[in-house]
């Protein structure tokens, strides 16, 4: 275990709708408790911050009486790589296959997603 840790970093990430909160009070609320980053799309505002920020991020959250959909901490990686739209397919397919099996608790991967491969694989 931990054979490519050095590629990816330990996140904290906060996800709820766009509804609960206006984005740029987000935008202030997650730059001042100490995030990273702060994106909305998709109707859902995307906080992402260093694991030492997740307890004043949660409490502020909180404070503003918003209920994160998710939470938590998980792997982000530091470089995303991208291959063809072919090799994609067979990439996520391998970790579907891995991702179903009884001992594997997380699968993190590095793979950049294209819109090609997107369409690749529901024509498959």
């Amino acid at each position: 275990p931990g054979a490519v840790g050095w590629q990816f970093d330990r996140i904290s990430y906060f996800l709820f709708p766009a509804s609960a909160m206006d984005f740029d009070k987000a935008f202030e609320l997650g730059i001042e408790a100490g995030a990273n980053d702060v994106v909305e799309e998709d109707g859902q505002i995307e906080i992402t911050a260093p694991v030492e920020s997740f307890k004043e991020i949660a409490t502020r959250l909180h404070k503003a009486n918003v209920q994160p959909e998710e939470a938590g901490l998980r792997m982000s990686p530091k470089q995303e790589m991208e291959l063809s739209a072919e090799h994609t397919v067979q990439v996520l397919r391998a970790l579907e296959t891995i991702e179903d099996l009884d001992d594997v608790q997380n699968v993190y991967s590095n793979l950049k997603v294209s819109d090609e491969a997107i369409a690749a694989l529901e024509g498959a």
